[in-house]
This record gives C-alpha cells, structure tokens and sequence, in this order.
C-alpha cells in the first residue's frame, strides 16, 4: 500500500535547505562536479528526486509538498537580475554588448525552433520541445524551473523534469564545448600570434571589469545594514512588480510571475543610478543567490522523473542536436559578428558557456582559454557576464512566451 507523506510549507523549505547543504558537501568532494559547474541544488535535489521515484515505483511511499513558499524564492531571486540592470554599466560596454545581446536572441530563437519542430517529428506536444530549447539552455537550471511549471499548466505533461534534465546536460556539455570552440579558432587563425599588446582600449575595459567584480562579487564587504537594504528592496521590488505582474496578466497574455519584479527591480537601480545612489548591488546578489539555491532545490527535488521514460530518445536528439547547431552558429557567427580576432574566440567559448549552460560555465571556459595562451581579455570578461548574467534574462521571458502563446494559438 502506498503511504503518502504530507511535507507542510515549513517543512518544505527546511527539507530544501538540508538536500542543498548535502549537495553542496557532494560537489565539494567530487571534482568533476565542480569543473563543470553543476550546481549544489541540483545534486542535492537530484537525490531526492530519484529516492522519491524509488519510492513510488515501489508502490511504498510518495511525498505530497506543500510548495507555497517556491514562488516567493523564485520571484525574489529574478527581482535581483533586475538590480543588475543598470543602463550605466551596459553603456561602458558599447557596441560589443550589443551586438552579443543580438546573437544570443537570434541564438534563442533557433534553439525554439529546433526544439519544437524536433517535438513536431516525434508526435511530442511542441512545448515539451520548448522546454528542451532555450528555456533550459540559454535560460539555464532557475529559468527552467520557473517557466516549466507554466508549460505543465498549458498541456505539457512532464515539461518541468524535462527543463530541469535539459538544463543539467547542458551545463555539462556548454563546459565540455566551449574551450574546444575558442581554442580552434585560435589555432586555426593564428589570433594569439596577431593580437596587439599594450591596446590602451584593452587596458580601460581591463579596469572596468576589475570595477564591476568590485562591486558585485566580494563576499568580505558584505555588512549587516547593507543585507538588511538590500532585503527591503528586493521585497519592495517584488511587491511592486506584483502589482505590474497584476496588469500585464490582465492583457490576456501569459507571462511568468516574476516578469513583473525584475522590472520594478530595473527601474530602481536606474533611478538610483541616476540620482548618484549606491544601492548595496553585493548584498543583494548574495541575497539572490540564497534564494536561488532554496528554489532550485524545492522544485527539483519535487520532479517526477518516472513519468519521461518515453521521452528519452526524443530529447536525446533534440538535445544532441542543440549542441551540433549551437557550436556551428558560434563558430561561423559569433566569432565573426565579433571582431575576428583573439577577444572574439575567447567571447564565442564564453558564448557557447552560457548558451548552452550558464554564466559560471561562461566564465570558467574562458579563463581556462586565457590561462592556455597567458594573453588575457579583458573584453570578453566586461561583455560576457553582463550578457549571459542578466541581460540575456532580461528579454529571454517576452520572447519564450511569446513563442508560447503563439503556439497555443495554432499560429506557429
């Protein structure tokens, strides 16, 4: 007989919290977690995931989850992307952010593409294809968790465990991928041999990224007042957006429910950046990263893996075949569309990093082409994060579910 454990909201959370801490303790003592920048949340909710099919499969126990808490974390982790929003920082990029932001979306777009006519092929409900797209490549493991559940809900059975797969392969792959992508390139072109040393262009971007990792990634300045403003913002950010959130569902289009915070998130930092007020960016990025980790692990550990056994060989070729593209369209495209030269190759490992994976793959890959040829590029370490971090995030929801609705609706 099948016994169900009721898991309350409260209990829900600490639940989430415990299997993080024991993914988090795994991907310490196992190397090759870490150089491919698998998440600790996904390891630990993994776990879970796969105990409680044991369990059901068994005909022994089920857990039922009381997951009314998963929103608040999501929306409050997505109203952090919106702090990094600032129109400042972008400027300072110039056209090389602009032009990676337009590759990515025309990239974003393919990954759709394929992913639904892949789902068409096999007799799939073409969401299941979206959720094997760009909403579980470029968008990664929170993006997959967040739009997956709005996939389910429009007919897509199984499209959450689907995203969140999907996104866990291609966090392996976009490591696995993109140094070989950047170290061909290089060789094939003679680019380290060509590059110019002393650029003082190169030298201004070099200080600008060392003023952007300054100010967003040094844990040790973290104070208590300045994590107590960032937590008001970030729920004065969320309940603002709800209300936004509020009108935009009234326009009869689907959107996710944290459309509304990153916004209202935006527009604070941009005010604040042009009244000269520093927002503590550190503290809320940490903040987010807390809320991250509970979300992930909450949702994941609630996936229902045993119900896309029939899917496997359909989404091992959609997937296979994003990899295939993906590489091809960096090589021939991005690496083009960017200069040609030695930034441009190590810019495409970081493109391929977080199109396929995430900014930390991104980041990884290309410092690991950097250290190769000891010739660092301070261009590709300003425009990646900024790209692949939030800016990416910013215009990847109106896209998905436009392509969405437009599904539902029979036009595509």
């Amino acid at each position: 007989m099948l016994v169900v454990i009721e898991v309350n909201m409260i209990q829900t959370v600490a639940l989430g919290v415990i299997m993080f801490l024991i993914g988090e303790m795994i991907v310490r003592r196992i190397p090759w977690l870490q150089k491919y920048c698998i998440p600790a949340p996904v390891v630990g909710g993994l776990i879970f995931a796969i105990f409680h099919a044991f369990g059901v499969q068994s005909g022994v126990f089920a857990f039922a989850f009381n997951q009314t808490l998963k929103d608040f974390f999501m929306i409050g982790f997505f109203s952090t992307i919106g702090f990094m929003a600032s129109l400042r920082i972008i400027k300072q990029g110039g056209i090389a952010i602009i032009i990676m932001l337009l590759v990515s979306i025309v990239m974003l777009i393919i990954q759709n593409i394929w992913g639904v006519s892949m789902a068409r092929f096999f007799d799939l409900n073409p969401l299941i294809g979206l959720s094997a797209g760009s909403i579980s490549l470029m968008g990664g493991i929170g993006t997959a968790a967040a739009l997956g559940p709005i996939m389910e809900a429009n007919g897509a059975g199984g499209a959450l465990t689907i995203a969140v797969t999907s996104a866990t392969f291609g966090l392996v792959m976009g490591g696995l991928v993109s140094g070989p992508i950047a170290r061909f390139l290089i060789d094939k072109y003679g680019l380290h041999r060509k590059a110019v040393a002393g650029d003082s262009r190169r030298r201004n971007l070099q200080k600008n990224y060392a003023n952007l990792v300054v100010e967003d990634d040094n844990p040790e300045t973290i104070r208590t007042k300045d994590l107590s403003n960032g937590f008001f913002l970030i729920m004065i950010a969320m309940g603002v957006g709800s209300i936004i959130s509020l009108l935009i569902n009234k326009t009869g289009i689907v959107f996710p429910a944290y459309i509304g915070a990153i916004l209202a998130a935006a527009l604070i930092r941009n005010l604040a950046d042009s009244y000269r007020l520093t927002l503590p960016q550190r503290e809320i990025s940490a903040i987010g990263d807390v809320f991250l980790s509970i979300f992930l692990v909450m949702t994941i550990m609630s996936l229902e893996i045993w119900k896309i056994g029939g899917m496997a060989i359909p989404l091992l070729v959609i997937l296979l075949g994003q990899v295939i593209i993906l590489a091809l369209y960096t090589i021939i495209v991005v690496y083009n569309a960017t200069g040609r030269d030695y930034d441009s190759a190590v810019m495409s490992a970081g493109f391929y990093g977080y199109a396929m994976g995430a900014t930390p793959n991104a980041m990884a890959s290309m410092s690991a082409v950097v250290e190769r040829y000891r010739r660092p590029s301070p261009k590709a370490y300003f425009t990646i994060p900024i790209v692949g971090g939030f800016a990416i995030d910013l215009t990847m929801s109106i896209i998905v579910v436009g392509h969405m609705n437009l599904l539902l609706a029979g036009i595509l």
